[in-house]
Parts: C-alpha cells; sequence; structure tokens
C-alpha cells in the first residue's frame, strides 16, 4: 500500500512539473494580447494628441509623394516623406487623423503618424535618381506652407501651383499673402499637383533674385577623378 501511494505521488509531480513547464513555454512564445496589433512606429506615441479633419488638398512632394495636407478648417498638416503612403486611399474630402504637435497661432500640426486601429509611421521612400526639368510659376500666394519646425518654407499659388523656397528664398520679404509672386527654379507634375522648387524669387521675372541655398560655383572634380588636379588656365590671352 505504501508503494503504491509512493508511485502515486511521484506520477502527480511528474504531471505538474511537465505542465509547469508547458505554460511556461507558452507565456515565452504568446504575445500580450495588447500588442497584438503592433505599430509601425519606432517610437510610443501612445501620448501624443490626436488631430482630425477633412483633406482639401494634399502637398505634392519632390519624390512624387505627398509631404502636407491642407484640411477644410484652414489647418496645415506636415508629413514626414513616406507618412502618406502608408494610406492609399487618402485624397480630397477623406478624413485624416494623425498623431502629432499643433503650433496653434501658424494653423499647423506636424503629423508623426497616421492614426488609426493602429499607429502607421513613414517608411523609407526610394530616391529618384532622374533630375527634374526646369520650371517656372507665377501668380498671387494664397497659403503660406511651413516645415515641420514652424519655420516658413513655401506658399500655394492662386494657380495651384506649390511653391517651395529654400532658407535663404524664406528670409527675403516676397512670400505675404494676397503678393504677386514669380518663382523659376525646378519642377514637378505629380499625382497631388504642380510642383515648384525655386532658384530664383521675386515680385516678377524682372525683379527675381537668386535663392538657392546651392553654391552658383559649380563643384569641381571629385577627388581621386582625372580632372581632380586638373587647373584650366583664365580665359584670354598671356
Amino acid at each position: 500500500m505504501e508503494n503504491r501511494l509512493q508511485k502515486l505521488c511521484a506520477s502527480i509531480g511528474l504531471t505538474a512539473l511537465i505542465a509547469g513547464f508547458s505554460g511556461a513555454a507558452l507565456a515565452a512564445t504568446t504575445p500580450p494580447t495588447d500588442t497584438a496589433l503592433s505599430s509601425t512606429c519606432v517610437f510610443d506615441l501612445a501620448n501624443l494628441p490626436r488631430f482630425s479633419g477633412k483633406i482639401e488638398r494634399l502637398l505634392p512632394g519632390t519624390q512624387g509623394d505627398a509631404v502636407g495636407a491642407l484640411l477644410a478648417d484652414g489647418t496645415e498638416v506636415e508629413m514626414p516623406p513616406g507618412l502618406a503612403a502608408q494610406d492609399h486611399h487618402l485624397r480630397a474630402g477623406v478624413m485624416l487623423v494623425v498623431k502629432g504637435l499643433a503650433a496653434p497661432s501658424l494653423h499647423l500640426v506636424r503629423a508623426f503618424a497616421l492614426s488609426g486601429t493602429t499607429d502607421l509611421c513613414a517608411a523609407p521612400m526610394p530616391e529618384l535618381v532622374t533630375s527634374a526639368p526646369p520650371a517656372n510659376a507665377e501668380g498671387r500666394i494664397v497659403r503660406l506652407l511651413h516645415d515641420g519646425d514652424g519655420a516658413l518654407n513655401g506658399a500655394v499659388l492662386n494657380t495651384g501651383t506649390v511653391l517651395r523656397v529654400p532658407a535663404s528664398g524664406a528670409r527675403t520679404n516676397f512670400l505675404k499673402l494676397g503678393a504677386p509672386i514669380y518663382a523659376d527654379g525646378y519642377g514637378y507634375q505629380t499625382a497631388f499637383g504642380r510642383l515648384v522648387v525655386a532658384r530664383r524669387l521675386g515680385p516678377d521675372r524682372l525683379q527675381a533674385i537668386h535663392v538657392s541655398d546651392e553654391p552658383l560655383i559649380p563643384r569641381g572634380a571629385p577627388p581621386g577623378s582625372t580632372g581632380y588636379d586638373q587647373i584650366d588656365a583664365p580665359g584670354g590671352t598671356e
């Protein structure tokens, strides 16, 4: 009788031990239920506020994607490249919901993620290897545009063209609501409208000045190339 009782206890102990190991393995491999819908974001955006509104138009970027939106209530939403591409349903008339930070005085929201069932952050975009053709734009400014830090960096013209300017152009007095503007540089025709990146800017063509942050003097040959040590003689006769 005693031997039979010892065998029974041993069997119960072994069963409990196996069950304990099985439970530990299950706990280690099964993710918590609250993380089943995982975010694509690297950083925790849980504490960022949500902002929403109906899209009036999307703003084109130089990679052919949308890098911002103007909402029906007048809010400008600035997005990092690759964020709008996470939702192919974004278009005029659709509700946009983002997580980000607001600059109320500028009617600007800097978006870090599209917010829905889960947060979607920007994915890397392939860079275009072809250069954009020369382009110009002319019209009146109906809306000023900003970057994610709130700095002025462009405008929407009454023709619908989106104009982007470098920092040196933003420091001029040309970018004012209702002001006439002329710009030439290079342009893109995208699914979200026409974009011109200015290299010269002014109230008209005759008064346009150079505003590109690129150097006026072209860069020389790269080190190690055949032309690196070649110094051309200045023009004229000796």
